[in-house]
C-alpha cells in the first residue's frame, strides 16, 4: 500500500485526515464504502465530504499507482454514480435501523471495512479508543448539524418504484444483512378498464394522463390532474385541455349524476326566517339576539294565523337554537380570528345544528381522514412509522353504513382575517385528494359488486374561507378519472343584519342530510351486492366477471420531493 505525504501517528488529527487516512488505506474507496464508514445522515454533506476527501487523498498520495486509483475514482465517482451508492446506503441503514437495539454489536461490525495490515489496524483501533477532538471547524459545524435520520428521509427512497423493483428483484449490491422489513409499495393493476368518451371522440383518461405527463415535478402535488381528478370547478387549470363543447358536455354529466335530492320543507320554515328578517329590520343590533331567542311557536301562530304540530314547533326551536348561537358568536367576533375558532363557531356549528346527529357522526378539530389513512399505510411494513391521514377540521361518517363511509369531510382555510389564495387552494387540493381516498376504499373493499353500481357512489367535501361556504361533490367516472365539481356555492352571515341568509343554510343542508341518506342506502346495497359473490362462484362467465369490481385505477402517490419543492413548503399532508 502506498504512503502519504502526512503520517498516520499524528496526536491530534481531524475528522477530514481521519476521512483522508480511511480513504488511503481503503482498496476500493467507493461513495458507498465511504458512507457505510462514515454512517451520514444528510445527503448533501455526506456527497461533499466524500469529494472533498477523495481530493485530498490524490494530493497526499506519494506512490504514483495510487495516486492513479483516486484520479480514476474521481472520474468514476459521478453525481449519478453518488445518487445511486446513496440509495442504495439509504436501504441498508433502513435494514440496520431496524435491528439496531438487538445487533448493535453486528451493526457495529459489518459498517467498518477491515484495515489491509495488522500495523494499521492497531493505529485505527488505537484512534478508535481515545479519540482527539477535531480541529478542522469547517467538519465540526457540518457534524454539529447532523441529526438522526428522520423516517420520512429513509422512507422517501421506497417510494421510487424503481428502487422496490430492485429491492424485490434482488439486484441490489452490497447489501447488508436481510431486507424482509423494509417497505415494499406495490401498485396493484386493475382488471379491468373503464373509458369515459366524449361525443367528439374525446377520451378524458387519456386527455389527463398527457396532461400530467407535461406537469414538472416541483408542482405535481399541486396538480389535481396528478391525483387522477378532474377538476370541473370554475377555477379549474384544465379546462384549456378541452374544447368548449367538451367542457359543456362533462359539466352536464356531472351535474346530472352528482346533486342534492330536494328534501321536504315544512312552511315553519318560511315563516321563522320571514319573523327574523322583519326582527332584524325593526330592531337594533343589540337587541336583535334577545329578540330572535324569544320568537316562540306561539308568536308565529299569532302573527300567521295557523295552527303548528308538534313537528313543525320542533322544527322552530331547532332554528332559533342555531339562529342565536351564530348570532352570539358574530356578536362577539373581533378580527383576527383563530382557524378552529372560526371553524367551531361558524361552518361546523351549521353543520352539526342542521345535519341528524342519529344518522350521522360528526367529528370536529384537527383530524385525519381514516380512509386516507388506510391508503398511504397500504402495503406498508408493520415495523416503519404509520402515517396520518389527510387532514380535516370535519368528518361525518353514516353511522349505518356498513362501510362506515365518510361521505362528509370538511376543511377550513385560515380563519379572520382571509388566508392567501395560495393556501385556499393547498386546502382544495388536500381536501380533494381526502375525498378520492374515501371513494378508492370504498372500492376496494366492495371489489366484486357490479361496475355501474359501485360508479355511480359519489361523497362530499365542505371547503370554507373568510365567509365563504363551498360543497364538493366528487364519483369516479372512469379508471383514473375522479370527478370533481361545485355543488353549492354561499356566503355566511357577517352582521346581525343578515342573519335572514342562514335560511339558505337550512335548506342546504336538509338536502345535503336528504341526499347522505340516499348515500348510505346505495352503499349498502353495493356491499349486498358484494356479499352475494359468492353466489356465483361455480359458474364461469367472462363477460359478466368483467363487469365487477369497478375500474378505480391505481391512485397516485405522493411525489418523492413533495416536502422540498417551493410549491408547498406547509407541507401537509398530510397529502398526500
Amino acid at each position: 500500500m502506498g504512503k502519504s505525504k502526512r503520517t498516520l501517528d499524528t496526536k491530534k488529527i481531524s475528522q477530514q485526515e481521519r476521512h483522508v487516512d480511511w480513504m488511503l488505506i481503503c482498496p476500493d474507496p467507493t461513495p458507498l464504502a465511504f458512507f457505510q464508514y462514515t454512517f451520514p445522515s444528510h445527503r448533501i454533506n455526506a456527497s461533499e465530504k466524500y469529494k472533498k476527501a477523495l481530493d485530498l487523498a490524490s494530493k497526499e498520495a506519494v506512490d504514483k499507482e495510487l495516486h492513479n486509483k483516486f484520479e480514476k475514482m474521481k472520474t468514476l465517482a459521478t453525481e449519478a454514480r453518488i445518487s445511486e451508492d446513496w440509495e442504495t446506503w439509504l436501504r441498508q441503514k433502513t435494514a440496520l435501523l431496524v435491528r439496531r437495539n438487538t445487533h448493535h454489536e453486528e451493526i457495529n461490525t459489518s459498517l467498518n471495512k477491515p484495515p489491509s495490515s495488522s500495523e494499521e489496524t492497531a493505529k485505527l483501533e488505537s484512534e478508535s479508543a481515545s479519540p482527539e477532538p477535531d480541529t478542522n471547524e469547517e467538519y465540526l459545524e457540518e457534524e454539529d448539524q447532523e441529526e438522526e435520520e428522520s423516517a420520512d428521509e429513509i422512507d422517501k427512497f421506497f417510494m421510487d418504484k424503481g428502487s422496490n423493483e430492485k429491492i424485490r428483484n434482488g439486484v441490489t449490491s452490497n447489501d447488508i444483512g436481510n431486507f424482509d422489513h423494509v417497505e415494499r409499495i406495490e401498485e396493484s393493476s386493475s382488471t379491468c378498464q373503464r373509458l369515459w368518451v366524449l361525443s367528439s371522440g374525446t377520451n378524458v383518461g387519456e386527455t389527463l394522463a398527457s396532461h400530467v405527463e407535461t406537469i414538472p415535478e416541483a408542482q405535481k402535488c399541486l396538480n389535481l390532474a396528478y391525483w387522477n381528478i378532474l377538476d370541473l370547478t370554475e377555477d379549474s387549470q384544465i379546462k384549456s385541455l378541452f374544447s368548449t363543447e367538451d367542457w359543456e358536455e362533462m359539466l352536464k354529466s356531472f351535474n346530472n349524476e352528482v346533486k342534492l335530492i330536494e328534501s321536504d320543507l315544512l312552511d315553519v320554515v318560511e315563516y321563522f326566517f320571514d319573523e327574523v328578517e322583519k326582527i332584524t329590520k325593526e330592531k337594533d343590533d343589540k337587541d336583535i339576539i334577545n329578540a330572535i331567542d324569544g320568537l316562540t311557536p306561539e308568536i308565529i301562530e299569532m302573527n300567521r294565523e295557523v295552527e303548528l304540530n308538534d313537528k313543525e314547533k320542533n322544527v322552530i326551536y331547532i332554528l332559533r337554537r342555531a339562529v342565536v348561537a351564530y348570532a352570539e358568536n358574530l356578536e362577539r367576533i373581533d378580527p383576527p380570528v383563530s382557524e378552529a375558532d372560526f371553524d367551531n363557531a361558524f361552518p361546523n356549528l351549521l353543520a352539526k345544528k342542521f345535519l341528524n346527529s342519529g344518522e350521522l357522526k360528526m367529528d370536529v378539530g384537527d383530524i385525519a381522514c381514516w380512509a386516507s389513512a388506510c391508503r398511504r399505510n397500504e402495503g406498508r411494513s408493520v415495523v416503519l412509522r404509520a402515517r396520518t391521514g389527510q387532514k380535516c377540521d370535519f368528518r361525518g361518517t353514516l353511522k349505518k353504513s356498513v362501510n362506515k363511509l365518510e361521505a362528509l369531510i370538511g376543511l377550513r382555510s385560515g380563519g379572520l382575517p382571509v388566508s392567501h389564495p395560495k393556501k385556499i387552494y393547498e386546502d382544495k387540493v388536500d381536501l380533494s385528494v381526502a375525498m378520492r381516498d374515501i371513494l378508492y376504499t370504498f372500492f376496494k373493499e366492495n371489489s366484486k359488486a357490479p361496475s355501474s353500481d359501485i360508479h355511480s357512489t359519489f361523497v362530499f367535501g365542505i371547503h370554507s374561507w373568510g365567509w365563504v361556504h363551498n360543497i364538493y361533490g366528487m364519483d369516479c367516472k372512469a379508471t383514473n378519472v375522479l370527478r370533481l365539481g361545485n355543488i353549492s356555492h354561499s356566503k355566511m352571515p357577517n352582521t346581525l343584519k343578515t342573519l335572514p341568509i342562514l335560511e339558505s343554510f337550512y335548506v342546504l343542508f336538509m338536502d345535503l342530510q336528504a341526499t347522505l341518506d340516499n348515500i348510505c342506502k346505495h352503499t349498502n346495497n353495493v356491499s349486498l351486492a358484494h356479499s352475494r359473490a359468492h353466489r356465483n362462484r361455480k359458474r364461469k362467465n367472462p363477460e359478466q366477471d368483467g363487469e365487477k369490481g369497478g375500474s378505480f385505477g391505481n391512485p397516485s402517490r405522493t411525489p418523492i420531493n413533495k416536502k422540498s419543492n417551493n410549491y408547498n413548503n406547509h407541507v401537509d399532508l398530510t397529502l398526500c
